[in-house]
C-alpha cells in the first residue's frame, strides 16, 4: 500500500483536484474520489452528499471495498486509510483526509485537500479530535495495474 500511496502522492501533490462538482471546486471529496478511483474501486463506495456520512453512512459498496475502523484510544491508522472527521470539524460536512501512515495515538499526518484554506493537496498533522474513524482499502485482490481518474467531472 505504501507504493500505491507513494506513486498516488507523486502524481497529486500540490495540486488542486476536481472530480465531482464544479459549482464547489476543490473539495475534500474531491481528493477522496482521486484516491478511490486510483485504487480502482468505484465512486459509489464513498459517494455521499457530505463527507462525514462517508463513515456514518456505509453503504454495502463501502463495506464491501473498506473496512470501517472507529476511532478508539489505541487505533492508528495505516497508509492508504480515508480518515473521516464529524460534521464539527467545520460545521456542516465534516472533512476526509487520505492517511500517510506516519503518526501515533496522538496525532497522525494526512494528505489534505481544502484544509486551512489550501484548495490543493497538502500534507497536515491532526490530533484525533472530530475523528469518527478511517475505511481501510480491502486489498489485495481490488488492485489492479491500470488507473483511470476521470479529471474535471463526471
Amino acid at each position: 500500500m505504501k507504493e500505491k500511496f507513494d506513486g498516488f502522492y507523486k502524481f497529486i501533490a500540490s495540486q488542486g483536484l476536481e472530480i465531482s462538482d464544479k459549482t464547489n471546486p476543490y473539495q475534500c471529496m474531491d481528493l477522496a474520489y482521486t484516491w478511490v478511483f486510483y485504487l480502482n474501486f468505484p465512486k459509489a463506495t464513498i459517494q455521499h452528499l457530505y463527507a462525514y456520512e462517508v463513515f456514518t453512512k456505509p453503504t454495502s459498496e463501502t463495506q464491501k471495498y473498506f473496512e470501517l475502523i472507529p476511532n478508539t484510544p489505541e487505533g492508528v491508522p495505516q497508509v492508504g486509510d480515508l480518515m473521516v472527521f464529524a460534521k464539527e470539524v467545520n460545521g456542516t460536512a465534516g472533512h476526509i483526509a487520505i492517511a500517510t501512515g506516519k503518526g501515533d495515538t496522538k496525532t497522525f499526518e494526512s494528505l489534505d485537500q481544502n484544509w486551512a484554506g489550501k484548495t490543493f493537496a497538502t500534507l497536515v498533522t491532526h490530533d484525533y479530535k472530530f475523528v469518527l474513524g478511517w475505511l481501510r482499502p480491502k486489498l489485495p485482490a481490488l488492485f489492479s495495474d491500470q488507473t483511470k481518474i476521470p479529471l474535471g467531472g463526471d
